[in-house]
């Protein structure tokens, strides 16, 4: 989950004022307890029905099926495929911006969309792996190139504060902004597509909560500092990048060095799902085949073709955080996890009871996740589609 989150997070907050910092705990503490109740509900299922307690492909969809019935299922499942494809494009996008940065000075004619096809391709046979467990160091390689990425950003932005003598503009914004801005922080923590997968994966399941705690408890220490230094540091100035705002020392050519490093790991660990549902459908084997191999390989096609058309990863990620996110994190696990317990009671089935404090916490935040990313998704179709928003593709260039 960390890595590009951190990248937007400090133009998220001066999109929407101070009250974006404390959005930025909220919506942590928040996802984080909505991925426990993704958790408990795949505990449930493993208690109820035999066939879930061996690997399955598409769990969340699973966790949805038992909950509502087929059209939960379906609708997760078009979530989630919306939602990591989106990721995807945007961590193929910001990656492209980065190493593009890194080799403007020795390779100055290759451009932007130039190296968006290179990393594409070059990134195609890692691909062809099969699920997370088959390249569990991926996962270490990502959140320690994010760690020292942000200890980098975070230095160098303090060092760029404490020698600037100008007054730090922040502006007044209105809603659309305000709600572009939930988008933005919503994608920083919207890895609750995934977590089922990861769950599924795990040896003693049973330890999913930890996990989640503890992966949030770091996030939250990566990200918070970074957002808050950009925030009044830059003020109004922060780009939507925030590597692309600091002064371009050796501190942030490690950074992006890291980052770009980062970006990739964790594009391979967010598509899996994507590819796994995929292979569901149609029907490719567990074991590696020529058929895997031209599914994800299609998938990667169709990711270059949406970043060469829409470039800017800002207006895509506050679409996917706005929409899809906000309803695997926030919505639906609550939801799910208040249907699975509410369920009539059939033999050998262990009792489930809510307290009505925690019924009551879920229901706000089914309340808050629809009306605030109702919002947000609007504000990120009128920034897209908007006639003095449009961008133009890549390919028209």
């Amino acid at each position: 989950m960390a890595g590009s989150g951190v990248l937007a997070l400090p133009r998220g907050v001066a999109d929407c004022g101070l009250i974006g910092l404390v959005l930025i705990v909220y919506f942590c503490v928040n996802a984080g307890y909505g991925g426990t109740r993704l958790g408990a509900c795949w505990a449930i299922l493993e208690e109820r029905y035999p066939e879930y307690r061996s690997p399955v492909r598409n769990p969340y969809a699973a966790i949805a099926y038992r909950a509502v019935g087929r059209w939960g299922s379906m609708l997760v499942s078009g979530c989630i495929q919306f939602t990591l494809f989106g990721a995807g494009t945007v961590y193929l996008l910001l990656s492209s911006q980065i190493i593009q940065d890194l080799f403007e000075n020795i390779i100055p004619n290759v451009g932007f969309c130039t190296w968006f096809l290179i990393i594409a391709a070059l990134l195609c046979p890692a691909m062809w792996l099969g699920t997370p467990k088959d390249f569990r160091a991926v996962g270490i390689g990502a959140i320690l190139t994010t760690a020292f990425a942000c200890i980098f950003i975070f230095a160098q932005i303090v060092i760029d504060g404490s020698n600037s003598t100008k007054p730090v503009k922040h502006d007044s914004h209105n809603f659309k902004s305000f709600f572009l801005a939930f988008g933005t922080i919503q994608f920083a923590f919207g890895g609750a597509s995934t977590f089922p997968t990861i769950q599924n994966d795990m040896v003693q399941k049973n330890k999913f909560s930890i996990s989640v705690v503890i992966g949030f408890s770091v996030i939250l220490i990566l990200y918070l500092p970074v957002a808050a230094a950009g925030y009044f540091v830059y003020g109004e100035a922060v780009d939507p990048n925030i590597v692309l705002t600091v002064k371009n020392t050796s501190l942030i050519m490690l950074a992006n060095m890291l980052l770009a490093m980062h970006l990739i790991l964790a594009f391979l660990i967010i598509i899996n799902p994507v590819c796994q549902e995929l292979e569901e459908i149609f029907q490719v084997p567990h074991e590696f085949h020529w058929k895997r191999c031209l599914v994800r390989t299609g998938m990667v096609c169709v990711m270059v073709f949406v970043g060469e058309s829409i470039p800017k990863f800002g207006k895509i990620l506050s679409l996917v955080g706005g929409s899809t996110i906000t309803l695997l994190t926030f919505v639906l696990p609550s939801f799910f996890y208040m249907r699975l317990c509410d369920q009539e009671k059939q033999q050998n089935w262990p009792e489930r009871h809510i307290p009505t404090y925690i019924r009551v916490y879920l229901w706000e935040l089914i309340l808050i996740g629809l009306v605030g990313g109702t919002a947000s998704t609007y504000s990120a179709i009128l920034e897209i589609f908007g006639a003095h928003s449009m961008t133009k593709p890549c390919y028209l260039n």
